[in-house]
C-alpha cells in the first residue's frame, strides 16, 4: 500500500520560523515518522505569523512541504479579516489541482477551525480528488461569536457560521475536537457520534533542549532557586483571557502576609503586557515577580525545567463547558512540573492524574495558599506530582500518538451522497 498524502489546512499556521501555532508543524513531523506524506496548506498572511505576509507560495518548513496561499493582509478584527478567512477559502479550489500535480492527490484532507469557513471548499476539494473529508475543531463556532465576542445571535454573520457549523457535522467524514466534552452539542446539529473523534493538543516529546534568549530569564529562576525560593512560572499570551494578573495579586497578598519564599518569572507577550509589568512595580514586587517578553518555543523547555511549579489560568467562560487543551498545560507536564491550574472547564487534567492544585480562576486568596502551600510541600511530594504529569502527557498527548489516531481514519468509511 502506498504511503498515503495528507493535506492540512489551517488558517493560522505556525511552525519553526513561520508563527507560534505549532500543531500543524508537529502532526506533520509525526505523519512523516509514520510514513504518510503531509503538506500544510495556510493564509499568506496572518496575525500569528512572526512575520506576517513574508511568506507565499512553496516553502520547505524544516522538512515539511507548506502552501502559503496568497490571502490579503489586515489588521485587528474589522472587514479585512473577515475577507482574508474567505479568500483562503475561495483560493482553495484553484489552487487544488496544481498541489494534486505537485504533491500527489490526497488520502485525506484536514480542515481545521480556528474559523469554519474554510471547511465549505475543502469538502468540495477532498470529494472532487478522492479523499476523505475530516473537519478539525479547535474552536466552536458560532459560539466564539456569541459568548466571547458578544456579537449577537442574529447578526448575519453569526447566522452564515452556524449554517457552516452544521453543514461541517452532516457532511464531514470525520469531525476531531480538540476539546474533551463536545460530543452531545455536535450531535445536536447533526453530527453522527460515530464520527465524533477527541484528538488533543499535543506536546512535541522529541524537541532538543537549547538556550538562547531564554537566558536572562533562566539566569533569574536558577538563581532564585539558589537562594531556597519557590520558581513559579507562567510561559503563554499575556491577553485579558489568560488572567495572569491573578498570579501577581496572589504574589502580592502572600508578600503583605510576610510569604517571602514565593516568587515567579512570568514569559510572554499580549495586550496585557504593559499593564501587568505596570502592576509588578506599582506594588513593589519588583524583588519577587520578574517579567519577560515572548522567547522562542524551542527555548521554553529549558526553562521550565529550571523552575518548580507551573501557572496557567483563563478568565471563566460559559464556552469551557466543552472543556480545555492548552498547549501551555502539556509543555509545563512534559517538564514534570507540577501546575496550579485556574481554570474552571468542564474537564480539569491536573485533577485526573494529580499532578498539583486547582483552585478557581480570580479566586486570589485560594490562589496564593495554593502558592504557599507548594512552598510548604515536600520535594518529594513535588517531585512525585511532575511525574505523575508527566507520564499523562506521553500516554496522551505526545504528536506520536495523536499523528498515529489520524491515519485510523483514513479507514473511516466516507459518508454516502454528501
Amino acid at each position: 500500500m502506498s504511503a498515503p498524502n495528507i493535506w492540512y489546512i489551517h488558517p493560522y499556521a505556525g511552525g519553526p520560523g513561520v508563527g507560534r501555532y505549532n500543531r500543524p508543524y508537529e502532526l506533520s513531523r509525526a505523519w512523516q515518522h509514520q510514513r504518510a506524506n503531509p503538506m500544510v496548506i495556510t493564509a499568506g498572511f496572518h496575525h500569528l505569523m512572526d512575520s506576517p505576509g513574508a511568506l507565499r507560495g512553496s516553502h520547505d518548513i524544516e522538512g515539511v512541504p507548506y502552501e502559503f496561499l496568497p490571502t490579503p493582509a489586515y489588521q485587528g478584527n474589522r472587514a479585512g479579516r473577515i475577507l482574508n478567512m474567505a479568500s483562503l477559502a475561495a483560493l482553495l479550489p484553484f489552487h487544488a489541482d496544481r498541489l494534486a500535480r505537485r504533491y500527489g492527490r490526497p488520502s485525506m484532507v484536514v480542515a481545521s477551525s480556528p474559523h469554519p469557513y474554510v471547511f465549505a471548499t475543502s469538502h468540495r476539494v477532498a470529494r472532487r480528488l478522492g479523499a476523505r473529508s475530516v473537519f478539525e475543531v479547535r474552536d466552536l463556532w458560532p459560539l466564539s461569536l456569541t459568548e466571547l465576542a458578544g456579537v449577537r445571535a442574529s447578526h448575519p454573520l453569526v447566522l452564515v457560521t452556524e449554517r457552516l457549523e452544521r453543514y461541517a457535522y452532516t457532511h464531514a467524514d470525520a469531525v476531531v475536537s480538540l476539546l474533551p466534552e463536545t460530543l452531545s452539542h455536535m450531535a445536536e446539529r447533526g453530527l453522527a457520534p460515530e464520527r465524533w473523534h477527541y484528538i488533543p493538543n499535543g506536546v512535541d516529546t522529541h524537541a532538543p533542549r537549547v538556550g538562547g534568549s531564554s537566558g536572562e530569564a533562566l539566569t533569574r529562576a536558577l538563581r532564585w532557586r539558589a537562594d531556597g525560593r519557590l520558581v513559579v512560572v507562567y510561559a503563554g499570551a499575556l491577553g485579558a483571557p489568560n488572567h495572569v494578573e491573578s498570579l501577581i495579586e496572589a504574589i502580592d497578598l502572600l508578600h503583605q502576609r510576610g510569604e517571602q519564599r514565593v516568587v515567579a518569572i512570568v514569559v510572554g507577550r499580549g495586550e496585557r503586557s504593559s499593564a501587568i509589568a505596570a502592576s509588578v512595580v506599582t506594588k513593589g514586587l519588583s524583588d519577587r515577580v520578574a517579567i519577560f517578553d515572548q522567547i522562542p518555543k524551542r527555548e521554553i523547555p529549558t526553562l521550565l525545567e529550571a523552575c518548580q511549579v507551573g501557572y496557567i489560568s483563563l478568565r471563566p467562560e460559559p464556552l469551557f463547558r466543552f472543556g480545555v487543551s492548552p498547549n501551555k498545560l502539556f509543555d509545563y507536564m512534559l517538564a514534570r512540573l507540577p501546575v496550579l491550574f485556574a481554570i474552571d472547564a468542564g474537564n480539569n487534567p491536573v485533577a485526573e492524574c494529580d499532578a498539583g492544585l486547582s483552585v478557581s480562576p480570580g479566586d486570589i486568596p485560594g490562589i496564593s495558599e495554593a502558592l504557599a502551600s507548594f512552598a510548604e510541600m515536600p520535594i518529594t511530594e513535588r517531585v512525585a506530582m511532575g511525574e505523575r504529569g508527566y507520564e499523562y502527557v506521553i500516554a496522551r498527548h505526545s504528536y506520536d500518538a495523536l499523528a498515529a489516531r489520524y491515519l485510523e481514519l483514513l479507514d473511516v468509511p466516507p459518508r454516502e451522497g454528501t
